[in-house]
């Protein structure tokens, strides 16, 4: 891995895994934190304004764990940073904001306080106590030190600190300090109660309980400084060493001596995570001393004239969980040595070649919970390597490098002189001697070997994939039109039966029977009569001599005399008679038992007993319902221990007939490795079972211990990402208060119902091999499809509770018992929220009321508006009926009035007298008959009478009806049409009461000396007449003009008005099929226009006083 898969800094200084499963890389350029998936990288921050604290500085040196669950990251410029692993975040160890005070060295007390010192300023003791940090410093000038300058901070057994600096030992015990040496120490080391000190110059003082410290030893006679370069306990002995050599302690007759063995000079002590000490001293040799059985061993690492070229001499040491010691150098590559066979085996780097590791400048090694081993470089990234499990070995019988597949083995046989021969995919056949160590014979051929047997005499017969059948050195092929040649050059598998008669099973012609004759072999031909027949993989004869022939057609089961002496003397068990799960045989196998084994291609394992004859057979299924981890079935093979092993398509199980249980094991973290080939399998002399697969070949030593068969990997979340943000602790609207990985609940607010969840299984051996399904309880029915992804996403969710539930799948999408629950709550909007449940029930009381008032005030008004109508009827019954009775007497009148007006010899001084009187009294027949008109309107009983006019005379007639008027008020008076005659339809009647109305209005509001015109303007363009009436009166008020036309509609300006004028005019005018506008005059006063339609076509028949022809050819038309 190197940044290119996300790592912060390809040179990377230590990697550490923390209690949880992460891994963590400290790197020059930033802090690295990985889960199998991806990586999260720590870089310093700016502070400033922000209540996050960051990694110090970029260079992360060491990473450490301590009991509490912190994380503490060493980084270059002597500082320390605290990592809180629940809330996901660096935090202020100190309790007092001091964090970045310069350390670079650290131990850890026994109760779980975290000591940190250097050699300028002193230490400082941190205690992290009711989830919450604080700390002491020890500071000369705090007088709780003698100096400084720090050497070491030493924790005993006892929960004694003991602190040397230049100017004496400090111990601290509780909140006690006392100052028990005043001289300059270089290290301390406790054997039982007792505490040892060793200055710089080789003393070694005794401290004893409640005891002042005494000399007891010097290292040599010479008062010179010796230099020291490190220490180790063994048992009783304190191990000095020295530039003078190594020097032996012992702590209980305080004497010193010298071991040969031991007397390393400039001797640097290294100790591995057993407690194992490693010697070196810049020679390229190093000493490995059991620190219990005190069992010393030099191993060669590295050579002169390497450490030439490096500054210093590297190493670390990591003892795996199967007992192999993993050695790092720098310049020199990688070591593994195992202390049962002392055999030391070296990986170096090759950059022309296959490499495990990716240089050979290596710093760092880790183990992680899978056993997988982590090797850090210097600017070449991470190499992980999965080491196979213990009672089994992969063989590759090519150059591991080669990717082409070459190392796919396809064929196994044991011959009986016990070697083993197996046939790759490249064409090669390998024999290997019965322990599987040499090999003895290699060859090879164009096409694959997919069979090898051996007849009675000794001769090798090979089966190919195309190139037909060698027998000896002699091929035989299919030849066409020779009914003895070979049935077809696709061999996949040959048998020797027990009367030593060859069998041949072809892909692609069925089986074969080899003759032998004078001139070499001839072949009889049988179970070829269907296209799955002639598809043969597996052969084998059972215990009572009967043969099982495995094709794509079932299994024929025969007696091999029988069906020689008659083709078709065999019985069929396939899917199609019911009795097997499946068509496709890949391989048969009889146990010691004498049961029957039959695997298939997708049904699984079938099982029979023949003991009571061939006839009707009854098979027992086994697949992954009952365990099984694959149902594609490849080969067979039985262990000493009477247990079956199932190599299928993906990963083998294990199963005991006697239990019925099946125990799933996966060999490697490299997915072709667990792919196992066809009828590829056989147990060798000393009981292995070897297995081909698509990456090697597979040894099982089945009386070993040590092999995982368990798929149960524990699922762990990872992240949450919420709208597409990461969620950590302390984050605005974060639901976390804790990190993912501890959190079992979380709260999503409404606008949060979007969201992906990330998971891991820390199964770093294996990671890339798993699948996962998952399922959210409450919205989906049912598990999502196994996929690598490792995440969930949801989009959009309503509020509601629910349960993610994720478990882990290998590639075959077979899952384990482990499931991981998280559960989520989306909280509903406002909206949906009790409280606003509550305000919705307020406001609907409040609507109520206000809906009941309403309600209640509308019947009040409507019974005022119905009592106001009918009051409104019965005065215009009234006023029509007085109307009706008026018109009468006034009709007489005028009537009368018009004789005397007729007689020529009136008295002059009569005749004004008499024009006022016509005048009045057509005014009051006017007044009259607007009344009988609103009564119609009423009554819904207004009509059109159209006749054809000269609009213009007409309106003229109506003007000069009102020249005496005007004259009277000494107004000016004007008729202005556009054109001096025109025709069209109108209703005279009704015309004549709009402008009467109009007119009469505008003479009563406008006062003396003003000016009215009445002007008729035909508009051609829009298809109208438009009369308009301006006057220069008071006009009407603005807040009043949106009324003008409503019934009982009184100005302010009028207060004797009957109201019903406009009304009646703009319900005439409705009726006409036009409309009435108000505008104001520019120069003061009302202009009222009047549009009405020349287009006859608006109107309807029945509106015509006479019907119009032109009107009743459109419609006819």
């Amino acid at each position: 891995m190197t940044t290119t898969d996300g790592l912060a800094n390809n040179s990377i200084c230590y990697i550490f895994q923390d209690s949880k499963g992460f891994i963590w890389m400290g790197t020059l350029n930033g802090l690295s934190r990985y889960d199998g998936n991806s990586f999260v990288t720590f870089l310093p921050e700016s502070e400033s304004g922000n209540n996050r604290i960051s990694l110090s500085t970029n260079h992360a040196r060491t990473i450490s764990e301590d009991k509490n669950g912190f994380l503490w990251i060493e980084t270059s410029g002597e500082f320390f940073n605290c990592y809180d692993l629940r809330k996901d975040c660096f935090v202020d160890f100190t309790g007092c904001g001091e964090y970045r005070q310069n350390y670079d060295r650290k131990a850890e007390a026994a109760n779980g306080d975290v000591w940190l010192w250097n050699s300028r300023n002193g230490c400082r003791r941190v205690t992290y106590q009711n989830e919450a940090f604080s700390s002491v410093s020890f500071r000369k000038s705090l007088g709780n030190l003698p100096s400084d300058s720090v050497a070491y901070v030493y924790p005993d057994e006892q929960g004694n600190i003991w602190i040397g600096t230049d100017c004496g030992v400090v111990q601290v015990t509780g909140d006690k300090t006392i100052l028990v040496e005043k001289r300059n120490t270089f290290a301390a080391q406790s054997f039982g109660k007792d505490i040892f000190f060793l200055s710089t110059n080789g003393i070694i003082s005794k401290k004893e309980e409640n005891k002042p410290s005494v000399t007891v030893a010097h290292l040599q006679k010479e008062k010179s400084a010796l230099t020291i370069y490190g220490t180790l306990c063994l048992q009783d002995d304190w191990v000095i060493f020295t530039s003078n050599g190594g020097y032996l302690f012992n702590t209980k007759t305080n004497r010193i001596h010298r071991q040969a063995e031991l007397d390393i000079k400039n001797g640097n002590v290294l100790t591995d995570n057993l407690g194992n000490f490693w010697i070196y001293n810049n020679t390229g040799k190093v000493w490995y001393v059991n620190s219990k059985t005190r069992a010393l061993k030099t191993l060669q690492l590295s050579t002169p004239d390497k450490l030439n070229y490096v500054d210093m001499e590297r190493y670390h040491v990591v003892h795996d969980s199967r007992g192999i010691i993993w050695i790092s150098t720098y310049g020199n590559g990688l070591f593994a040595y195992d202390t049962l066979t002392e055999e030391l085996q070296h990986f170096d780097f090759q950059i022309d070649g296959f490499s495990h590791i990716s240089s050979n400048y290596l710093q760092y090694l880790m183990e992680d919970s899978s056993g997988a081993i982590w090797v850090s470089s210097e600017y070449a990234g991470i190499a992980r390597l999965t080491i196979l499990n213990e009672g089994i070995k992969r063989i590759f019988p090519e150059a591991v490098s080669l990717s082409d597949r070459s190392n796919t083995v396809r064929m196994i046989t044991r011959l009986k002189n016990d070697d083993i021969c197996i046939g790759t995919r490249g064409g090669g056949v390998i024999v290997y001697d019965p322990q599987m160590k040499t090999q003895k014979k290699k060859l090879h051929f164009n096409s694959n070997i997919y069979a090898i047997a051996e007849d009675n005499e000794g001769t090798v017969w090979m089966g190919s994939r195309g190139e037909g059948l060698r027998i000896g050195d002699k091929w035989y092929t299919n030849q066409s039109g020779n009914a003895s040649s070979i049935s077809n050059n696709n061999i996949f598998i040959l048998y020797c039966d027990q009367k030593g008669r060859m069998w041949i099973g072809t892909f692609g012609g069925g089986l074969d029977l080899a003759v032998k004759g004078e001139n070499g072999y001839t072949f009889r031909h049988f179970l070829n009569k269907s296209f799955g027949q002639r598809r043969t993989r597996a052969i084998m004869e059972d215990k009572n001599g009967w043969m099982w022939i495995g094709n794509s057609d079932g299994v024929s089961v025969f007696h091999p005399d029988s069906l020689i002496a008659n083709s078709t003397n065999y019985l069929t068990y396939n899917y199609n008679n019911g009795k097997l799960l499946s068509n496709e045989i890949k391989c048969i196998y009889q146990d010691t038992k004498g049961r029957i084994w039959i695997g298939t291609s997708g049904g699984g394992l079938s099982m029979c007993t023949p003991d009571n004859g061939y006839k009707n057979l009854e098979f027992k299924h086994y697949d992954t319902n009952n365990g099984l981890v694959n149902n594609m079935v490849q080969a067979i093979a039985e262990d000493r221990q009477g247990k079956l092993w199932i190599a299928t398509e993906y990963g083998i199980s294990r199963f005991t007939p006697e239990t019925q249980a099946f125990e799933n094991f996966f060999s490697s973290a490299y997915t072709l490795g667990d792919v196992y080939s066809d009828n590829s399998s056989c147990v060798s002399k000393d009981g292995s079972l070897l297995f081909g697969t698509n990456y090697g070949l597979l040894v099982i030593n089945p009386g070993q211990t040590g092999i995982n068969f368990a798929l149960n990997p524990v699922v762990t979340f990872t992240n949450l990402q919420v709208n597409g943000i990461s969620m950590r602790p302390g984050d605005t609207d974060s639901p976390l208060n804790r990190a993912m990985m501890y959190t079992d609940e979380i709260e999503l607010k409404y606008f949060q119902r979007s969201f992906v969840i990330d998971f891991t299984t820390f199964d770093y051996s294996k990671i890339n091999s798993y699948t996962y399904t998952y399922r959210l309880e409450n919205y989906d029915k049912e598990w999502s499809k196994p996929s690598p992804l490792s995440f969930a996403s949801y989009k959009n969710l309503p509020p509601g509770k629910y349960s993610l539930h994720i478990k882990v799948c290998n590639a075959t999408g077979i899952s384990g018992d482990q499931e991981a629950v998280l559960k989520i709550t989306i909280a509903p909007p406002f909206w949906q929220t009790s409280w606003a449940f509550l305000i919705y029930t307020l406001l609907f009381i409040v609507a109520l009321y206000i809906t009941y008032k309403l309600v209640r005030d509308f019947n009040l008004l409507r019974n005022k508006v119905q009592v106001e109508k009918q009051l409104t009827e019965y005065k215009l019954v009234f006023f029509t009926n007085i109307s009706h009775e008026f018109r009468t007497p006034l009709t007489l009148i005028q009537g009368a009035l018009e004789k005397i007006q007729s007689i020529d010899k009136v008295p002059k001084e009569m005749t004004n007298s008499l024009k006022v009187m016509n005048k009045s009294t057509q005014r009051m027949l006017r007044l009259i008959n607007q009344l009988l008109e609103f009564r119609k309107m009423q009554n819904n009983k207004l009509a059109l009478s159209l006749e054809e006019t000269d609009v213009m005379g007409f309106l003229h007639e109506i003007f000069l009806s009102f020249k005496d008027t005007a004259a009277s008020k000494n107004m000016d008076f004007r008729f202005q049409p556009s054109v001096a005659s025109y025709k069209m339809f109108i209703d005279k009647g009704n015309l004549d009461k709009v402008v009467y109305n109009l007119l009469s209005n505008a003479f009563k509001y406008t006062p003396s000396n003003g000016k009215v015109t009445l002007s008729a303007i035909v508009d051609e363009h829009k298809k109208c007449l438009e009369i308009s009436v301006a006057d220069t009166g008071i006009g009407i008020a603005k807040e009043k003009r949106g009324e003008l036309f409503k019934r009982f509609m009184q100005s302010n300006f009028s207060s004797n008005s009957t109201g019903i004028g406009l009304h009646l005019t703009h319900e005439l005018v409705n009726v006409h099929k036009g409309s009435i506008t108000y505008d104001e005059n520019q120069g003061g006063g009302s202009v009222f226009t009047v549009s009405l339609p020349t287009d006859t076509s608006v109107y309807e028949e029945k509106d015509f006083l006479i019907p119009h022809d032109a009107f009743l050819e459109e419609k006819a038309s």
